[in-house]
């Protein structure tokens, strides 16, 4: 299967500016379930595996959302391509990795995708743009209800949902929200707010989630586990907090820019002068670069790109997306001049305001 499509689509859910945009990139409510009956993946064989992903697909695919998804089955498709659906957000690294029979099911443009055989049997998943987290858990929720009604789910009484791994057991729920806090980072205090999130049971990682390393000054903040609460007291947790470092950010932003704006602007000048004009560029430099254009855009410094588009850079600059667009094998230096070139092609029109 071609993925091309996906290059030039952010997805209509991406494409929204969403509550509170300028600080939250992307909210995602994440639904783990395990079949009664079934062996949890890592402890089934491949024709185990297979009649899971049998089964899943037979039921994902009678839901009323299913008319635009894409049924995928992994094990069938190349590394460049997992890695590229990885990027994309569409399945999770380990999904990628992992050996036997595993799949994904997604609607790229509602931000829905269904992860099979990846630590549980099925992981189900939806992105909205913004702090959105309310209206993707109860979007969510309708599936799953009308998913359980074909799948019978393994549960029990005490323990709630039962799970691969016990953190997620109860709910099996996990609420995230990717926030840009580049005036903490700038100020020093992101480390001091972000030790106060983990203090009231949230967890913080990186820009692709687990086990990703924090990247500039993005930031995943999540609930850590789910035994005992209910969907709605984990999402109104996550989204209470996130609103806190949203309001905290937000002042330290106004803070900074009367102290020292003209060294600001001038930050965001260079960045978008590199961005725009470098040959080649690494995927940290870009990230740090395309941090500061997001400023500069909220703090109307630039105009001629908004932050849907910032956003999807975010995407396109990441390796297996660039070996897509250039069509061919590339080999480092190719993958940061590839890179420079994408950046310098979307940033054409991006200037000083």
């Amino acid at each position: 299967m071609a993925f091309e499509d996906l290059l030039t689509s952010n997805g209509d859910w991406f494409l929204k500016p969403g509550p509170s945009c300028e600080v939250v990139i992307s909210s995602r409510v994440r639904f783990a379930r395990n079949l009664e009956g079934n062996k949890f993946p890592h402890h089934s064989n491949a024709m185990e595996q297979r009649q899971i992903v049998d089964e899943v697909q037979k039921a994902v695919l009678t839901l009323p959302q299913a008319m635009n998804l894409k049924f995928i089955r992994l094990n069938e498709i190349s590394s460049l391509d997992r890695q590229f659906l990885t990027e994309h957000q569409l399945i999770s690294a380990e999904h990628a990795a992992s050996l036997g029979e595993r799949a994904v099911a997604f609607d790229e443009k509602d931000g829905l995708s269904f992860l099979v055989n990846e630590e549980d049997h099925l992981r189900l998943q939806v992105f909205r743009a913004g702090l959105n987290l309310k209206e993707a858990f109860q979007y969510l929720n309708q599936i799953d209800q009308a998913l359980s009604a074909q799948l019978h789910y393994a549960k029990d009484p005490q323990l709630g949902y039962l799970t691969a791994c016990p953190t997620n057991l109860g709910n099996a729920m996990r609420a995230s929200v990717m926030l840009h806090l580049p005036a903490l980072v700038y100020s020093n205090r992101a480390a001091q707010v972000l030790q106060g999130v983990t203090q009231v049971g949230l967890t913080v990682r990186g820009l692709q989630g687990e086990t990703t390393q924090i990247s500039s000054a993005f930031f995943q903040i999540s609930n850590q586990s789910s035994l005992g609460k209910k969907g709605a007291e984990i999402v109104e947790h996550v989204d209470r907090v996130a609103r806190q470092i949203i309001e905290v950010e937000l002042q330290t932003q106004k803070a900074v820019f009367q102290q020292e704006g003209l060294k600001l602007q001038d930050r965001i000048c260079r960045a978008l002068g590199t961005l725009k004009n470098a040959r080649i560029i690494s995927l940290q430099e870009a990230l740090d670069g395309l941090s500061a254009l997001r400023v500069g855009v909220e703090q109307k410094i630039l105009k001629g790109i908004d932050l849907p588009n910032l956003n999807h850079l975010l995407i396109l600059i990441k390796p297996a997306h660039l070996v897509k667009i250039a069509a061919r094998e590339l080999n480092p230096e190719q993958d940061a001049m590839e890179r420079a070139r994408i950046l310098g092609m979307y940033l054409k029109n991006a200037e000083a305001a």
